[in-house]
C-alpha cells in the first residue's frame, strides 16, 4: 500500500507534464506548419521577448541555498572542471578552407584551413589553457594582407590543434577524492556514490516519518496540508523558488504521500506549483543575459507550465486525468514491483531516445520519418489496445 501511495505521488508530476506535452506539441507543431513559425507559446514568448529586449540587462543573481549548504560536500567527492565542460558543450571551431593565393605559410604551421573562433569560445579557451591559447596566431598575424570570412569573431590558425590538445585532452574530474580514477571511473564512482546516500536518505527519511505520523501528530500534519488547492499550489511554488528545484519540492513530499499523510489530489496542486517555480532559475539567467534566444527558451518554459495547469486543473473533470493515471501506475507497481523500473526505462531513456531518433530521421529523409513515425504510433495503439482488453494480467 505505501509503494502504491508514494508511486502515485511521484508520477502525478510526470503525468501532468506528460499530457501537457501531448495537447501543446501537435500544437505547436501543427501551427508551425501553417504559420511558418510557431504555435500559440511561440508568439507570446517572442512577444514578450521582444517587449523585454528594449530595456537591457542587468546583473540578476540568486543564489540556491541548497546548492551553497550541498556544494561543499559534493565538492571533497567530485569536483568537476566546470571549464573544460563548459568548452565541450560549445564543441570544436568550423574550420574554413583557406582561400587560393595565400603565400607567406611558415614551414611548421597547417595553412590549408582558417578558423572563426566566437568570443564565447575564446574567453573560455583562455580559462582552459591560458598560455596554450596566448601562442594561437591570428590569421591577420601570419597573412596581413588576407581577408578572412569571419564577421564579429576572431579568426585563428591552427585553432583545431588547440581544441585537440587542451579541452578534448582536458580533465573534467581534475579535483575531489574520485578524481584518482579518471573522469569515466570517478564519475561512475560518484554516480554509485550519490545512489547509495539517496536510497539510504530516503529510507531514513520514511522510518521518521513513521514515528512522526503517529496518533495525535498525524491528525495535526494531515489538517495542516488539507489546504485550499490553490493556497497549496502557491506553497509548491514558494518552497520551490526559494530552493529552486523542483526535484527537491516533489521528493520531499513523495514520503508524505507514502505514508498516507498527504493525497496525490493535495500533492498535485503543490507540484503544479513547483513546475511555475523551477522556471524562475531559469528566467533569472535569461534576464541577466539577456540574448533572445535564451529568454524566449525561458518564457516558453513558463508558459508552457501555465497553459498547462489552465488546461487540466481549473475543471475538476479534467484534474482527474493526471491523477487517476498516477494512481493507475502505482496501483501496477503494487501489482509487480518491476513496474517503477520499467516506467523509469521507457519514461526517461526509450521515449526520448526513440523521438530524439525520428526527429534526425525527419532532417536526413521525410518519408523515412512519417513511416517510423506511423510504426510508432500503430505500436504504441497496439500496446494500449492490449492493456485494457486484459492482457498485462495474463
Amino acid at each position: 500500500m505505501e509503494l502504491e501511495r508514494a508511486f502515485s505521488g511521484a508520477t502525478v508530476h510526470d503525468m501532468f507534464n506528460m499530457l501537457s506535452v501531448l495537447v501543446l506539441l501537435p500544437e505547436e507543431v501543427i501551427l508551425g506548419a501553417i504559420t511558418g513559425d510557431g504555435g500559440i507559446l511561440y508568439y507570446i514568448s517572442k512577444g514578450i521577448t521582444d517587449a523585454a529586449m528594449g530595456g537591457g540587462g542587468g546583473d540578476i543573481t540568486f543564489t540556491s541555498p541548497t546548492k551553497f549548504i550541498v556544494s561543499p560536500l559534493t565538492d571533497v567527492f567530485v569536483d568537476p572542471n566546470k571549464d573544460v565542460t563548459k568548452a565541450l558543450s560549445l564543441g570544436p571551431p568550423q574550420a574554413t578552407a583557406m582561400p587560393a593565393g595565400m603565400t607567406g605559410c611558415p614551414t611548421d604551421m597547417d595553412c590549408s584551413n582558417y578558423f572563426c573562433v566566437s568570443s564565447s569560445m575564446s574567453k573560455n579557451w583562455k580559462k582552459v589553457d591560458k598560455t596554450g591559447y596566448g601562442n594561437l596566431q591570428t590569421c591577420s598575424d601570419v597573412f596581413p594582407l588576407g581577408t578572412f570570412d569571419c564577421g564579429s569573431n576572431t579568426c585563428y590558425m591552427e585553432a583545431d590543434k588547440f581544441y585537440t590538445q587542451s579541452v578534448e585532452a582536458g580533465t573534467i574530474l581534475d579535483e575531489g577524492l574520485f578524481s584518482g580514477a579518471g573522469d569515466v571511473g570517478g564519475g561512475i564512482l560518484g554516480l554509485i556514490f550519490s545512489l547509495l546516500i539517496i536510497c539510504g536518505t530516503l529510507f531514513c527519511l520514511v522510518k521518521l516519518l513513521h514515528t512522526l505520523v503517529m496518533g495525535t501528530a498525524k491528525k495535526v500534519i494531515m489538517r495542516a496540508t488539507n489546504m485550499n488547492d490553490y493556497v497549496a499550489m502557491l506553497v509548491g511554488l514558494a518552497i520551490t523558488f526559494v530552493v529552486q528545484s523542483s526535484s527537491v519540492t516533489t521528493s520531499t513530499l513523495t514520503p508524505l504521500c507514502g505514508v498516507g499523510v498527504l493525497s496525490v489530489e493535495k500533492m498535485l496542486p503543490m507540484t503544479l506549483g513547483a513546475n511555475i517555480g523551477t522556471t524562475f532559475t531559469s528566467m533569472l539567467a535569461a534576464l541577466a543575459v539577456m540574448k533572445p534566444d535564451s529568454l524566449q527558451i525561458a518564457f516558453v518554459h513558463l508558459f508552457f507550465n501555465i497553459t498547462g495547469i489552465l488546461i487540466w486543473f481549473p475543471v475538476p473533470f479534467m484534474r482527474q486525468w493526471p491523477i487517476k493515471a498516477a494512481c493507475l501506475l502505482g496501483f501496477y507497481a503494487s501489482y509487480w514491483r518491476l513496474v517503477p523500473l520499467i516506467y523509469i526505462l521507457v519514461m526517461f531513456v526509450t521515449v526520448p531516445g526513440v523521438a530524439l531518433a525520428i526527429s534526425l530521421l525527419y532532417g536526413a529523409s521525410v518519408a523515412g520519418g512519417i513511416v517510423v513515425t506511423l510504426l510508432a504510433l500503430g505500436a504504441i495503439a497496439g500496446f494500449v489496445a492490449w492493456w485494457w482488453m486484459g492482457g498485462c494480467y495474463k
